[in-house]
């Protein structure tokens, strides 16, 4: 706390320092911009001598505030404080980087300046603004020699046709008026006497108000045979006259003065404004020539001042950045480091609004939800642990090459190992004193694609027969890559033992009560024979007819009944081999087509599906039996449809629909057992055949009502796998 609290009093000293030095350089810098050189010597020394003392000071700053940065560097590598190389690395970027804008600034900026003032007092520009003031003055004396002509010959007219003794003072107005519009004069003013003006004729040159009459002094001298030019200026700034007088004489050959003619030319404001600016600028322009080197030096030093002020102020912000980015990731370095420790309880004391207080938080987050994580981890394990030690089914877990991974405590009672003995060894070899072909043909049912293969075993561990229900599922990662397997089996082998003994029994009963049915009806046929031949009665010839037969046909229906059960009974294992499965339906739908005329079979067979892993003879036993019970409950009339194809879990996928009676929701469960059927004189055999060779098949069949009416009955079939062959 107390490190943190200098480096704080050391932080606000900087701001101090760096705000001292940049008010220093603004208050010489606005001086130039005040002066700009050209307030005279005293004020270009005083400007030169601050400024030249305000870069000693910044150049001083900077280079105090680097090598300073740099012995705390060199001090914090030597003692391997962690961070050091970073933010030497760091610093040293900001650092070469915050040289580049004001060095360039400096160099680029000075040398426009000294270029800039250099054509500026070139000697093209003197001419330039020389002939400028020229030209306005030209302009001025165009004027006045255009005025003097213009009056000069006025006079001579009116002298030669003796306008002022021969007519009126309208006739020359009119006379004046016409040469006004002829010489595009301002005004033409005629006096008789240095005070009386006899005629005055003022143009559409002059504003209104802006025409004054000509001064008498200037009309005595015209009086006094004098010609005489006057520029005056009109009262608030409106424009300029240029005014001539010219005297009239009584004869052509000269003689006394009769009279004065006043021409004027009208000078707008525009052209008065843009006059005076011209020579105003040149008379600046020849002052500031001979301060021409002050005025450079005071911009360069102005310019090495900005250059200096803004490196400090870079130096400065880059050194606070980069300490402000290398403390907090010291810490996050630290806390990184009881991180990997273990230490999930390690939090960062750091409060600050931008993205590295957002990382800190997101770290003390991340540690928070570590904790969090592993204690739940901990406890799913526990868990997971305890649900494995107490469940009764064995589960062992293989990784992708083929290693024991776990070995559940049921598992090795089953299979009698202990665990320490297989984990970490390769299944094949663990469980080396098993028949392993029936797993492995579970592990290539699983490479198959579907995901999970399941199959009843008899296999032979250690002199013992067990009996194991076993199933076999992929492991896979969030990505749905596999990272393994998992056997799970069930030990079935007394449990089947009760259930054959149970079954025997149900058959037992089952058949007893199958064949006390057709044994009442013959042993009363019997009695009656019997009764009859003693009796001698005259219809016995009938009776023994109609007996004779009621006992042939209950025995034909004892035999059929065993047949029946014979069949279930050795129905042989199944052999599935990949072929195509469309030829046995299209087989089936043929003969059932052909054996009844009002039955319609309408087929939807997929031409692209894959061959399918059936035994063909009992795929064909399914079908017909579904078949048969679909024609019985249509009694024989109505359509079948059958429909085949690929499901989205790549299983070949059989429907058969009826439109017959269909099937009772309460019967939908007992529909597959040996012992249930709804028709008279039937078993209920046929239906749990079919569920037997469907399994053999590794398949699975459900019922559906159709719609609008009948029975679904919807059959998958697992497909032969791609094969891959190489050239």
């Amino acid at each position: 706390m107390v490190t943190e609290s200098k480096e704080v009093q050391s932080g606000w000293k900087g701001v101090l320092y760096l705000v001292g030095f940049l008010a220093l350089t603004a208050l010489a810098v606005v001086l130039q911009l005040q002066y700009r050189g050209f307030g005279g010597p005293l004020s270009d020394n005083i400007l030169i001598f601050l400024l030249i003392n305000a870069n000693f000071l910044l150049f001083a700053a900077v280079v105090f505030m680097i090598a300073r940065s740099l012995w705390k560097l060199s001090v914090e590598r030597k003692h391997g404080v962690l961070g050091a190389r970073f933010r030497t690395k760091l610093v040293f970027a900001f650092v070469s980087l915050s040289f580049i804008p004001p060095v360039l600034l400096f160099f680029i900026g000075s040398g426009m300046f000294t270029s800039s003032i250099e054509r500026l007092f070139s000697l093209r520009i003197e001419n330039s603004m020389k002939d400028s003031v020229s030209l306005a003055q030209e302009y001025y004396d165009r004027l006045k020699n255009d005025a003097t002509g213009f009056g000069k010959q006025i006079s001579k007219q009116m002298t030669d046709a003796r306008l002022m003794s021969r007519f009126e003072n309208q006739v020359i107005r009119d006379y004046l008026v016409k040469k006004a519009d002829e010489y595009g004069l301002g005004s033409i003013e005629l006096f008789l006497e240095p005070h009386k003006r006899a005629v005055a004729v003022v143009t559409a040159q002059y504003p209104p108000r802006t025409f004054t009459q000509t001064q008498p002094d200037l009309v005595a001298k015209a009086f006094a045979a004098q010609e005489a030019s006057y520029v005056s200026g009109v009262g608030n700034h409106k424009g300029d006259i240029v005014r001539v007088v010219v005297p009239v004489y009584e004869a052509p050959e000269g003689g006394p003065v009769v009279a004065v003619i006043a021409v004027s030319y009208f000078v707008p404001q525009r052209l008065v404004a843009k006059a005076e600016v011209i020579r105003d600028g040149y008379v600046q322009y020849r002052q500031s020539f001979r301060s021409k080197e002050p005025i450079q030096l005071a911009y360069r030093s102005g310019f090495l001042a900005v250059t200096l002020g803004l490196l400090l102020a870079a130096i400065w912000v880059a050194l606070r950045v980069a300490a402000g980015i290398t403390g907090p990731i010291k810490k996050l370095a630290e806390g990184t480091a009881a991180v990997a420790a273990g230490r999930f309880d390690y939090r960062i004391d750091e409060t600050s609004d931008d993205e590295v207080g957002v990382l800190i938080g997101s770290f003390n987050k991340m540690t928070q939800e570590l904790q969090s994580s592993r204690e739940q981890l901990e406890q799913e394990v526990n868990n997971k642990e305890t649900i494995l030690t107490n469940i009764d089914a064995g589960v062992v877990s293989i990784d992708r090459t083929g290693r024991i991974t776990t070995l559940n405590p049921a598992a090795s009672e089953i299979l009698g190992i202990e665990e320490q003995s297989v984990v970490g060894r390769r299944y094949d070899e663990a469980f080396g004193f098993i028949e392993l072909d029936p797993i492995r043909g579970l592990f290539r049912k699983l490479e198959q694609g579907q995901g999970r293969a399941e199959e009843e075993l008899a296999l032979n561990v250690r002199g013992r027969l067990l009996t194991l229900r076993m199933r076999v599922s992929s492991l896979r990662d969030r990505s749905g890559t596999a990272i393994g397997s998992v056997i799970t089996f069930d030990d079935l082998t007394e449990l089947l033992r009760a259930k054959k003994a149970e079954t025997w029994q149900d058959v037992a009963r089952r058949i007893a009560h199958e064949f006390k049915n057709p044994l009442t009806p013959i042993k009363l046929s019997a009695e009656r024979l019997r009764k009859k031949h003693s009796e001698g009665a005259p219809d016995f010839d009938a009776v023994f007819d109609e007996c004779s037969r009621t006992i042939v046909q209950e025995a034909d229906g004892l035999r059929k009944l065993v047949d029946e059960f014979a069949d279930f009974a050795r129905m042989p294992s199944s052999n599935p081999v990949a072929q195509p499965l469309a030829p046995v339906l299209e087989n089936v739908a043929q003969f059932y087509s052909s054996a009844h005329k009002d039955l319609l079979v309408v087929k939807d067979i997929a031409a692209d599906m894959p061959p399918a892993l059936i035994d063909n003879e009992q795929i064909k036993r399914v079908f017909i039996n579904l078949f048969e019970n679909a024609v019985e409950a249509m009694a024989g009339k109505g359509r079948i449809w059958i429909t085949a194809g690929m499901n989205s879990d790549n299983m070949a996928q059989v429907v058969v629909a009826d439109e017959g009676t269909g099937i009772a929701a309460e019967d939908v469960p007992k529909l597959f057992q040996p012992d249930f059927s709804r028709k008279k004189k039937k078993s209920g055999l046929g239906l749990a055949i079919v569920l037997r060779i469907i399994k053999d098949h590794g398949g699975s069949i459900r019922v559906e009502q159709n719609n609008p009416r009948g029975a679904r009955f919807v059959i998958e079939l697992p497909v032969a796998a791609k094969e891959v062959h190489s050239s």
